[in-house]
């Protein structure tokens, strides 16, 4: 009998900040690529009123999707919460 490999724990964290995105469009595919490159998956919105989203994944991967949001300097003060399973 073999000894299960642990799973990393999964991190959710939900997100929120309102400011104008004139752009978010063009937004889409960099954070899209951000999210596929970290291994996160979950449901970003991106409006011209801002980002509203809950992502989950390792706590690597949400760190970096959080670091390229807060990139830009509209979404430096970007806050989020986090749980974990």
């Amino acid at each position: 009998m073999t000894t299960p490999t642990p799973t990393p724990p999964v991190v959710v964290a939900a997100l929120y900040k309102f400011v104008t995105l004139e752009d978010y469009q063009e937004l889409r595919e960099p954070l899209l690529n951000a999210c596929v490159t970290a291994g996160v998956r979950g449901t970003l919105l991106l409006a011209r009123e801002g980002v509203n989203g809950t992502i989950a994944g390792s706590r690597e991967g949400i760190a970096d999707v959080i670091a390229f949001l807060r990139s830009d300097s509209r979404l430096a003060d970007l806050d989020h919460k986090e749980s974990c399973d």
